[in-house]
C-alpha cells in the first residue's frame, strides 16, 4: 500500500514538474495568467522606478553595431511572408458613417476590422492614421479628438483604427489553428493571449501577428496611393501598431510611438511587459524592436529619409516609464541614429501630451 501509495505521488509530482516546465518554457496555460497575478505581488511603480537596471550592455551594443540600412530592409523583406503574405484577395468596402466621414471595412479569416476616415474640408492631400490601444474605441478618448480636429483644420484625413477585437473592431473572431477553427467570444476575442495559438495550414511561415497587423496594413496600403504625404501616430498598444506599420509601410513619412514599446531587454522588469503581442510571438526570435525603430526611417532604397519619433511619460501609471525609457534614449542618442528622435515627457499618466504633439507635427510635418 506504501509502495502503491509513493508511487502515485511520484506519478503527480512528474505531471506537475512537466506542465511547470512546459509554462515557464512552452507559455502553457496558465503561463498568462500567472503573468498578471506577478503584477499584484511586485512593488509599486516608486520602488520600481528606483530599481537598478541590470542588462546586457555588451550584447545591446554589439547588436546595434551590426544593424545598416541593408541589413534591417533583408529582414522586412522577409517579415513581408511572415505576416503578410495571403492566399486571399484584399478587399475594403466603404460605406457612409458621418456627412464628412466613412467605415473602411476589410476581413482577415472572415472576422471584420474596421476604421473610420474623417475627411478636412480643405484637404492638402495629406492623411494622419491614428490607432488607439487597449483602451479601445479611439472616439472615447479626448486627445484622440482633439488631435481629429487639430489634424483636419490642417487639411489632412484621418484615419481612426483599434487594435484587433477591441474598440471598432469588438466582436467574435475566429481563426485557424493546427486543431481545427478556434471561435472567440467577445470578451475572449478582447485579450490579446487568446491569439497565440493561430496557424494557417496554407501559409505555415505566416505567425500570429499576422491577426494584428494584415487588416490594419491592408486598409493603410489601399488609401496610400491616394495622398501626397502621410502621418501615422498611436498611443500604448497603438503605439506598438505604430512601430511595426511604419517599419513596413514605407510610404509613411513621419510617425509617433507614444508610451508604446521598449525592447525585448527591458521586459524584464515590472510595467515594461506589455501584452501577448508585444512580446510573446517568436517573430522576436527573428527580429528586435531596434531593428523595428531603424526601419521605421528607412524608404525602400536605403535613405534614411522618414521621420519616427518616441514619446514616453516619465512617471506613466501604465508602462514604459522612467529609468527604463531613459535607459533606451541614452542608448539611441549614442548610436545618434539619424530621424529616429525619443522624447520623455513629464507626465504620470497613461495619456498623450496633446500640445507637444501638435508642435512635433508642426515643426517635422506641416511646416510645408
Amino acid at each position: 500500500m506504501k509502495l502503491k501509495i509513493a508511487l502515485i505521488s511520484l506519478f503527480f509530482s512528474s505531471m506537475f514538474f512537466i506542465w511547470g516546465l512546459g509554462s515557464g518554457l512552452y507559455k502553457w496555460f496558465p503561463f498568462f495568467y500567472l503573468l498578471e497575478v506577478k503584477k499584484f505581488v511586485l512593488l509599486d511603480n516608486e520602488t520600481e522606478l528606483n530599481q537598478k537596471i541590470s542588462i546586457d550592455n555588451i550584447h545591446i551594443q554589439n547588436h546595434l553595431n551590426s544593424i545598416n540600412e541593408s541589413s534591417v530592409l533583408l529582414k522586412r523583406n522577409i517579415l513581408y511572408q511572415k505576416i503578410l503574405k495571403s492566399n486571399e484577395k484584399v478587399i475594403i468596402s466603404k460605406k457612409k458613417y458621418k456627412e464628412n466621414s466613412d467605415i473602411l471595412t476589410t476581413k482577415i479569416y472572415n472576422n471584420e476590422v474596421n476604421a473610420i476616415l474623417t475627411y478636412s474640408l480643405k484637404s492638402k492631400n495629406c492623411l494622419n492614421i491614428y490607432i488607439q490601444g487597449h483602451g479601445g474605441n479611439p472616439f472615447n478618448y479626448l486627445y484622440h479628438n482633439q488631435l481629429l480636429k487639430f489634424f483636419i483644420n490642417e487639411g489632412c484625413d484621418v484615419l481612426s483604427m483599434s487594435m484587433t477585437g477591441l474598440g471598432l473592431n469588438e466582436g467574435e473572431f475566429s481563426y485557424p489553428s493546427k486543431h481545427g477553427i478556434i471561435n472567440l467570444d467577445i470578451e475572449m476575442a478582447r485579450n490579446h493571449k487568446n491569439y497565440a495559438f493561430f496557424f494557417d495550414d496554407k501559409n505555415p511561415d505566416l505567425d500570429p501577428l499576422t491577426i494584428f497587423l494584415k487588416p490594419h496594413y491592408d486598409i493603410i496600403k489601399s488609401l496610400s496611393s491616394r495622398y501626397d504625404n502621410i502621418s501615422m501616430i498611436g498611443i500604448s498598444g497603438g503605439g506598438w501598431y505604430t512601430v511595426w506599420l511604419s517599419a513596413l509601410i514605407s510610404e509613411i513619412d513621419f510617425s509617433i510611438s507614444y508610451a508604446g514599446s521598449l525592447p525585448i531587454e527591458y521586459r524584464k522588469y515590472d510595467g515594461v511587459s506589455g501584452d501577448w503581442e508585444q512580446q510573446n510571438s517568436q517573430i522576436y526570435n527573428f527580429v528586435s524592436y531596434w531593428e523595428l525603430y531603424k526601419l521605421m526611417t528607412i524608404d525602400d532604397n536605403k535613405k534614411q529619409n522618414r521621420k519616427s519619433i518616441l514619446i514616453y511619460n516619465d512617471k506613466d501609471d501604465c508602462c514604459f516609464y522612467n529609468p527604463y525609457a531613459e535607459d533606451f534614449k541614452f542608448k539611441i542618442d549614442s548610436v545618434n541614429w539619424k530621424n529616429l528622435d525619443i522624447i520623455i515627457d513629464k507626465n504620470d499618466t497613461h495619456t498623450m501630451n496633446v500640445n507637444l504633439i501638435k508642435k512635433l507635427y508642426k515643426i517635422n510635418y506641416l511646416k510645408n
